[in-house]
């Protein structure tokens, strides 16, 4: 008989940490495991329903704060042989369930790096830090996506090294892939982010102000900062040189037409759109964040700058330039080390 397995996220919104456990819902062995999606809000209609062998079960709850009984009810009746869970307060959401229902593997998949947040602290935080503190015990393993994450984690909570683990986010071989781009003259910048604080678009637009006037920035993505983002647009006059074009579904082809995918964030877990776009061969500039160092390999596939060195960024930007990229080699080594296949046996491994 197939053990059951059950992947918890707040929704299938457009976030990094629900795209993650949708592709490991995909990546999971249907010969050995009979896979379930638990969604706690429905309402967000991004990433799709339609996923061959996955069950989808909708808790309809909105939110984490509304969602135990019905949680307990079904992890109760079901009996899954593992539970997984994402992000903060899924994680305690699922762990605090875990204390009045028996389940063999629990694991929690962490999403933040602390030590990054410090600026963006806030109330609701650290009620957080207290629960994590308290009920995290109640995981099995921890899954940090990155060695930084894991070593934040170890300072900032009581818990054991030995329940810690290591494994980066999957990224899917592109189907759309196209490594030639037509010589148009203009160096074509792209950055796909949530529009708020912690992806620092209003360093980028400085950062992006510096350079020659060849280069046009695409900003994709959504979110509280759009206004700002906007005057600040005009107020250095880049209308003519900066496109915001919102939330996409299309990554893939999007930034197959940039020439370079550029990361300013002064927080990450671990940057889901860097992978994508090294995926499609696109090479990368970043600020040094949380996980950016386990995939950038200066010069081969884009570069990793110091925080704050933003004269350093921009004359990496044109530095790129001047390098013929061989796409090619960075689409297949990052496929090599970051594919579902790998990262999902790596989860699966956690269970047995």
């Amino acid at each position: 008989m197939k053990k059951k397995i059950f992947l918890v996220i707040s929704s299938l919104g457009p976030g990094g940490s629900e795209r993650v456990f949708w592709l490991l819902s995909q990546g999971i062995d249907k010969k050995k495991y009979d896979v379930s999606l638990v969604i706690i809000d429905s309402s967000k209609k991004f990433l799709s329903r339609e996923i061959a062998d996955v069950n989808i079960i909708d808790l309809n709850t909105t939110k984490a704060s509304r969602s135990f009984i019905k949680l307990y009810k079904l992890l109760n009746s079901e009996k899954p042989y593992a539970v997984f869970s994402t992000s903060t307060h899924i994680n305690l959401l699922v762990a605090f369930v875990a204390v009045f229902v028996s389940i063999p593997k629990v694991i929690a998949r962490e999403s933040n790096i602390y030590s990054e947040m410090s600026e963006f602290s806030t109330r609701r935080g650290r009620m957080f830090g207290y629960g994590v503190n308290l009920l995290y015990k109640w995981f099995n393993f921890i899954v940090c996506q990155s060695e930084e994450m894991e070593e934040s984690f170890l300072k900032k909570f009581e818990i054991k090294q030995k329940r810690l683990v290591v494994i980066p986010n999957p990224v899917l071989s592109p189907k759309n892939y196209n490594a030639v781009l037509a010589n148009t003259g203009v160096e074509r910048l792209l950055t796909i982010a949530r529009l708020s604080p912690e992806k620092s678009h209003s360093r980028l637009l400085k950062i992006f102000s510096m350079l020659p006037e060849k280069y046009h920035l695409t900003i994709a993505g959504d979110g509280e900062c759009r206004d700002d983002i906007i005057a600040q647009v005009r107020k250095l006059n880049l209308e003519h040189r900066v496109s915001l074009i919102g939330l996409i579904s299309n990554v893939n082809e999007i930034i197959s037409k940039h020439d370079l995918f550029l990361l300013t964030s002064v927080t990450e877990g671990f940057p889901n759109a860097a992978l994508e776009a090294l995926a499609m061969g696109v090479p990368v500039i970043s600020f040094k964040v949380g996980g950016i160092s386990s995939m950038i390999r200066p010069g081969f596939n884009g570069y990793v700058v110091d925080q704050d060195d933003t004269e350093g960024f921009a004359q990496r930007i044109i530095k790129a330039d001047s390098i013929k990229w061989d796409r090619k080699k960075i689409r297949e080594d990052v496929l090599a080390r970051f594919s579902l296949q790998a990262v999902a046996d790596q989860y699966t491994e956690l269970i047995n």
